[in-house]
């Protein structure tokens, strides 16, 4: 049975007279305060997004959804500039504390998670500036899954685009796989790739040509970026190309809609006016990428 994916936000929590939700910090805001305020404040937004994920992730299990987490959940924490670490955080025990109570309520209820790291991480990036925060960024999150007891394969994917696409493939190939193995293992055993929806990036094709036959990187598939981007394939094709790669383990793609009419076929619609086709395969699970997020399939 395909189960839905919630991505970040569930806006039934959001919603309700004591909201639960997230905080952000940006370092301006940190750096006009004194230290021992910026850290304190720092320190009780990230205490308050472990908590919120964790309220999220029960949601999740008591719907039969998967999850996946924020990217957002650890302000200024791998930001060069900013200077501090989890554990100069007066709150640093309890958001230890919490990390152990998220681990207890995923391996109790059984529940997927998976990470999407903003579209700022480019491991082959030409940029060497850029593929340092990168590497800093994916290990981050990577050894965070691990530490809420995320398992260390595909089960638990952390998800990203290849974005490069200037020159010639095989040698962006080269640069990205010589950057993956400066990864953690917190990363490298759980990183797949993703189709992109530009014609001039990432087809399925291309990732299964290019990629997948040097690292077997499993790939997801996004439906309307196949959409936007087929490649010469019919989405069954590309569908079953993607899902081949992912072996023994539950494929996690993704899936939302145009905006009727609107001018960029790109645009996320609010909400879902059908379920994706597995094409006769039920061990798929599907990250619904819609604005309304669990809202957007309730209908369904």
């Amino acid at each position: 049975m395909m189960r839905k994916g919630v991505c970040c936000i569930v806006l039934s929590l959001t919603e309700q007279d004591n909201p639960i939700k997230f905080n952000t910090m940006t370092y301006a805001r940190f750096s006009a305060m004194d230290s021992k305020e910026a850290l304190s404040t720092l320190s009780s937004r990230i205490l308050n997004n472990m908590l919120t994920t964790y309220h999220y992730i029960k949601y999740c299990a008591d719907h039969n959804h998967t999850y996946r987490i924020s990217s957002d959940l650890f302000p200024l924490i791998t930001y060069d500039k900013a200077n501090v670490k989890l554990e100069d955080l007066p709150d640093y025990t309890r958001i230890l504390a919490s990390f152990d109570s998220i681990k207890n309520l995923i391996q109790s209820r059984n529940v997927r998670v998976s990470c999407h790291p903003s579209e700022f991480n480019v491991l082959a990036s030409d940029n060497d500036s850029a593929v340092t925060k990168t590497i800093k960024e994916l290990n981050h999150y990577g050894w965070f899954m691990t530490q809420i007891g995320c398992p260390l394969n595909y089960d638990s994917p952390m998800n990203m685009h290849i974005h490069n696409s200037k020159g010639n493939l095989n040698d962006i190939v080269k640069k990205f796989m010589s950057n993956f193995e400066k990864l953690s293992d917190d990363v490298k055993s759980r990183l797949v790739i993703e189709n992109d929806d530009k014609d001039t990036c990432w087809s399925v094709k291309k990732l299964m040509k290019y990629f997948h036959s040097v690292s077997n990187i499993p790939i997801t598939f996004d439906y309307l970026h196949h959409k936007c981007h087929p490649d010469n394939l019919s989405e069954e094709q590309a569908f079953h190309l993607a899902r081949i790669t992912w072996g023994n383990h539950t494929p996690l793609f993704h899936y939302s809609e145009s905006i009727d009419g609107h001018k960029n076929p790109r645009k996320h619609a609010d909400y879902a006016k059908s379920l994706p086709n597995t094409y006769g395969y039920d061990n798929i699970d599907v990250d619904f990428e819609l604005k309304m997020k669990e809202q957007s399939f309730a209908k369904l």
